[in-house]
């Protein structure tokens, strides 16, 4: 992210903080609970008081991304910081400079505890408030925060380090000693030469204590009412460092989201399955209409073939050639032996048969109904037995077939 899109939040002297909008040249709108900034839908990025965030130089043998990492969090452990990486990460390293063989670089720490008035769910970044601004190259910063006295070191114009040493009520004298035992310490990683003046941040300064302070250090002293933002600082590869309750709230809020996202989503599915089963049931009863209407309409020309089928049906007997009397009785005529069997009468009704006659003997009757009950024509018909009877010397006899 750039300072471009990017809303400040920066501590004051006094227990005040400072809100530095994008593209703002003043000295930034000033507001009492960091909670109340709203960053207006731009990212809010949190300059940390010394008490919140404590920035440690080093100067360290050159090696991989990787590997300095692990050497810095060595290193301060071994002085009783104590770092975490991972999601967890309580710290940010900068590499201010580095050649074949050494690497300088500043690293901020969380406080932990980290102060609950300074967790800002809405924040998207943290990191120390020095490191924000344009830093005089070569001074050592005495600057107010929140009423104690903070000394900076910077590296080219970069923060290197910074700690509180005293209130703000403290004497020149006392200033004047963290001064030259800052500078002994700082020299030591940076060079000698490296630390050319004082500047002295801030509105409450007197232009005599700069005067007294540089005759007490040997180093010239100025004045500057403030610091202003660095706008060429470039923060989009910077890892995000954020407190650990903030990261939690920040997750917290977006399982939320996404829970909402995908119950808004769910109600939509529900309401589109309800509306196209809808749609379908709609669907379905004007079909269902139509049947109905295409029956109805259907109903009388579907009435009329029915009966014309039955009347063809009744017809059939008439229209089959097999079927007609003439060619019946000549098939019963053919079935009939040289001698012995006389009809006495023929009969066709319809689907019926009835034949009366007259045979030699009643095994000759039985023959004769068997007969035709194996004809391939006659045979459709189911014929009753004929129950022959005997008279002078002859059987009558009666065969009834019904149309199967």
């Amino acid at each position: 992210m750039s300072f471009a899109a990017t809303t400040l939040l920066l501590p004051s002297p006094d227990a005040t903080w400072r809100v530095w909008k994008p593209r703002s040249i003043s000295g930034g709108e000033a507001v009492e609970n960091p909670a109340s900034v709203s960053s207006q839908g731009k990212p809010l990025l949190v300059g940390l008081p010394a008490t919140a965030c404590r920035t440690v130089g080093l100067v360290l043998p050159n090696a991989d991304h990787e590997i300095l990492e692990q050497i810095i969090i060595t290193q301060l452990d071994r002085k009783g910081l104590k770092l975490e990486g991972g999601t967890h990460r309580n710290f940010r390293w900068h590499l201010l400079t580095q050649n074949a063989s050494v690497a300088t670089v500043s690293v901020d720490i969380l406080a932990e505890p980290f102060p609950q008035d300074l967790a800002l769910p809405q924040a998207s970044d943290y990191t120390a408030a020095l490191r924000l601004l344009t830093l005089p190259n070569g001074s050592l910063i005495i600057t107010e925060e929140h009423g104690s006295l903070v000394l900076a070191a910077n590296y080219q114009g970069k923060l290197y380090h910074s700690h509180l040493f005293a209130p703000a009520t403290a004497s020149n004298e006392d200033i004047a000693q963290e001064i030259q035992l800052s500078r002994l310490a700082l020299e030591q990683d940076l060079g000698v030469g490296g630390i050319t003046g004082i500047t002295l941040v801030g509105t409450s300064w007197q232009p005599g204590q700069a005067i007294d302070l540089a005759a007490l250090t040997d180093l010239p002293a100025n004045i500057l009412p403030h610091l202003s933002p660095n706008t060429d600082l470039d923060t989009r590869a910077w890892p995000r460092l954020l407190p650990h309750s903030v990261r939690q709230a920040q997750d917290s809020t977006a399982r939320r989201g996404k829970m909402t996202r995908f119950g808004i989503l769910g109600g939509l599915l529900v309401i589109a399955l309800a509306f196209c089963a809808f749609a379908y049931l709609r669907l379905q009863e004007r079909t269902a209409a139509e049947l109905e209407a295409a029956v109805e309409a259907t109903a009388e020309p579907a009435g009329n073939v029915k009966k014309t089928v039955e009347r063809w049906k009744a017809l059939a007997p008439a229209i089959e050639p097999k079927r007609y009397p003439m060619v019946l009785l000549a098939e019963i005529t053919k079935l009939m032996p040289p001698s012995g069997i006389v009809i006495r009468e023929y009969e066709i009704k319809d689907t019926e048969i009835d034949i009366r006659g007259e045979a030699r003997d009643a095994q000759m009757a039985f023959q004769f109904v068997e007969d035709l009950q194996k004809h391939k024509t006659l045979g459709l018909y189911k014929w009753t037995k004929p129950q022959p009877t005997v008279r002078e010397k002859t059987a009558q006899f009666r065969a009834q077939g019904k149309l199967q």
